[in-house]
């Protein structure tokens, strides 16, 4: 077994020693109220922090008004002292169970949206970011300075704050990688031009933070080794820049990234969900480290310890970035030093994190309901009366229900129909886009193993069903079905209609087949990469607005590659109005015109699903003491599934 004897070593940054090379990078745990942290926010970082995390730093904190990110979608904002004793807090709790914290400080630049009277986004031009497609004010000198000052105010309140230091964020096309790159900076005054002019700002700020925080705080910068885009920065002029970052003898570490949020595209990728590839940006960070003498950090989907230790091992990084690793298991340190490997709940880059965050939600994980629920799940309360207790269902909600109730020391046994676990999620994982979701159902069935449930594959259950009548209490998780609307036309037509779910078995791969995306979520664009998987072409049609509208943008915007790259075809604001004959009839839900389609063999008909609950009367004739949860309840997400399983698991 591997020792990890890298992984696990300290590491030295400017004045202060981590416990291990693992970080936390800063990202948004929206938990947050007028821009403070909150007690939820705090039980957030410190549960981290317990796990045994090395360094952890908070997400982009706006230091002046034109360039914060807004309060009430979850971000801290350091403008005035009142943050003060929120950073007092955190740090008190993530320094009592042994970790380091730095502030992430930045201003954003025009990459953010500005929602405020008088305050316009500001900027180094008036160049407009495509997702956001606002145009900012052109800064004077004068506005320069006062954003300096900004940024100096902001690392004194850090250090009052008891902070460990001070991150500064000028990656992704911000204020101070907009200034550094020829993509946004076209300015005509001593701040454009030759690379040290670009550089003018970045530096003014790295003097104006370590002037602020002195010698006994950690200063580093996470900057964008290469912008990813045309006409943007590439590597070599970034290892220029860290050249003469670290030059200055005031940086303590570089922290490496790439990509511009100028960029629709790049302003996803940083956020990488599945299929990209694990450590994204290590080449990037490898590049920079040959040319700097101080710690370099790596980041970039790197979520399995033997990974992290390789890059470490072959002096790629000093210290790897492992943040949504630790977002789906906290405590992922602590068990890679019991050797325990197999309890570690992997991240499968759902990015269900990401899109919480996003919508200024507080995050949590696809299937760890305790992400975010830290404070008031702080520990699991073994049962003082232990009851035999049938789950029926073994998808996310049933798997979940049994897993904690037999932790807690219930005797369970869990019934599942189909011959593997998972419902419908193990059809998902069945997409080679979505492969990584096998590993959730992996760890849920070795975490079943290791509490003695009783896990009885291939047993549909019925009202005579014996176990039922000897159980304690019953949870019925059987989930949902297909929603398969009538579609006019369709028993005369040769036109075969199936649901999604119909493609994850074995299926004749039609020449042409339509999706129709009436539900949401990502089952009919899973339904879709199937078909082109099998060699089909595609067309995907719905009533909405845009195809898979309702997923985040870090979603959307990779499945959109892959089906375009795949010559799929979108048509929105269609509705699937018949078929005839052998060809379909599209209407527009707006002008009410029609357009035909022909030479599509078969339709993958996702209308949403309805609840499969057929056994609930039953039970409550026989008048078990029976509970709902998951899709039975309300067809919804895996996430809300997981969670209320959670709930009841602790409460039985």
């Amino acid at each position: 077994m591997t020792t990890f004897k890298h992984l696990l070593s300290p590491l030295k940054i400017g004045p202060k020693t981590t416990r291990n090379r693992v970080l936390v990078s800063g990202h948004q745990p929206s938990m947050t109220k007028n821009g403070l942290p909150t007690s939820q926010y705090v039980a957030y970082q410190k549960a981290r922090a317990r796990g045994g995390a090395g360094l952890q730093i908070t997400g982009a904190t706006g230091v002046h008004r034109t360039g914060a990110y807004a309060a009430s979608h979850g971000a801290l904002v350091n403008l005035d002292d009142s943050i003060i004793d929120g950073y007092r807090r955190v740090s008190d709790g993530v320094h009592a169970e042994g970790g380091l914290i730095l502030a992430q400080l930045t201003h954003a630049g025009s990459v953010i949206s500005s929602d405020k009277p008088n305050t316009p986004l500001w900027a180094p031009s008036p160049t407009q970011a495509e997702l956001i497609r606002e145009i900012p004010h052109e800064m004077t000198k004068a506005e320069l300075m006062e954003v300096v000052d900004a940024f100096h105010s902001g690392a004194e309140r850090v250090k009052a704050g008891g902070m460990d230091g001070v991150e500064i964020l000028s990656a992704y096309g911000l204020l101070l990688g907009a200034f550094l790159s020829p993509l946004t900076n076209l300015r005509a005054d001593e701040f454009n031009g030759s690379l040290e002019n670009r550089m003018g700002p970045m530096l003014m700020v790295v003097d104006a933070v370590r002037a602020a925080v002195g010698n006994d705080c950690i200063v580093g910068m996470r900057i964008a080794a290469d912008e990813l885009v045309e006409g943007g920065l590439r590597l070599p002029d970034m290892q220029e820049v860290a050249k003469r970052l670290a030059a200055t003898g005031k940086l303590d570490y570089l922290n490496v990234i790439g990509g511009t949020n100028n960029d629709r595209i790049q302003r996803v990728e940083h956020w990488a969900s599945t299929p990209m590839p694990h450590g994204r940006f290590v080449p990037l960070a490898e590049g920079i480290k040959q040319v700097v003498d101080i710690p370099v950090f790596a980041v970039g989907r790197i979520v399995d310890p033997n990974h992290a230790e390789s890059i470490l091992a072959e002096g790629k990084a000093d210290m790897v970035g492992m943040t949504r690793a630790h977002i789906a298991d906290p405590n992922l340190v602590r068990k890679v030093r019991q050797g325990k490997l197999a309890d570690i709940r992997p991240c499968i880059g759902a990015n269900v994190c990401i899109s919480r965050g996003m919508a200024g939600r507080p995050i949590t994980c696809i299937y760890n309901p305790e992400t975010g629920r830290e404070e008031e799940w702080s520990t699991l309360v073994p049962t003082q009366t232990p009851k035999q207790i049938v789950v029926i269902g073994g998808g996310p909600a049933g798997v979940e229900t049994a897993r904690i109730s037999a932790m807690r020391g219930h005797r369970v046994t869990l019934f599942e129909k189909e011959a593997e676990l998972g419902g419908q999620f193990r059809l998902w994982a069945k997409n080679p886009a979505l492969a990584e979701f096998q590993k959730a159902i992996t760890w849920q069935t070795g975490q079943l193993e290791q509490f003695d449930v009783d896990v009885r594959l291939n047993s549909p259950v019925t009202a005579t069903t014996p176990e039922l009548a000897a159980a304690d209490v019953v949870v019925l998780a059987t989930g949902s079905k297909p929603d398969l609307k009538p579609i006019a036309g369709s028993e005369s037509s040769d036109i075969k209609v199936v649901p999604p779910q119909a493609l994850f078995a074995e299926f004749e791969p039609p020449k042409h087949g339509l999706v129709y995306c009436d539900g949401n979520g990502q089952a009919g664009l899973a339904a879709a990469e199937m078909l082109i998987e099998a060699g089909a072409t595609v067309t995907l049609v719905t009533p909405g607005f845009a195809i898979g509208e309702d997923l985040n943008v870090t979603i959307r915007v990779p499945i959109y590659q892959r089906l375009h790259k795949a010559g799929a075809r979108f048509i929105s604001n269609h509705t699937l109005e018949k078929l005839a004959g052998d060809t379909i009839v599209l209407n527009n839900v707006y002008s009410g015109d029609n357009m035909i389609l022909s030479d599509i063999d078969l339709i993958v008909q996702w209308s949403g699903n309805q609840v499969a609950d057929e056994l609930a009367q039953s039970l409550r004739d026989q008048e078990i003491e029976f509970h709902v949860v998951g899709d039975v309840m309300a067809p919804r997400t895996m996430t809300v599934a997981v969670a209320e399983a959670a709930i009841l698991a602790r409460s039985i």
